[in-house]
């Protein structure tokens, strides 16, 4: 579902997006991994969504000496 809901999102479709969040509501919250995306996407029953993913050219180690 959370590949949905970025779209409505990037579409401005607010209304479908509430619309599907209040639908689903009881089956918050999702937690998954979005292919699309590249990373974990959590939503919440209230419509909140958090998605996390490394920005492009960021290395999955820190390097050797580097700040944390």
């Amino acid at each position: 579902m959370p590949p949905r809901i970025f779209r409505l999102l990037a579409r401005g479709d607010v209304e479908e997006y509430r619309a599907l969040v209040h639908a689903g509501r009881h089956a918050r919250p999702h937690l998954s991994y979005g292919k699309d995306w590249g990373g974990p996407v959590s939503v919440h029953a209230d419509g909140s969504v958090l998605a996390l993913r490394l920005l492009p050219g960021q290395d999955e180690e820190p390097r050797p000496g580097s700040a944390h």
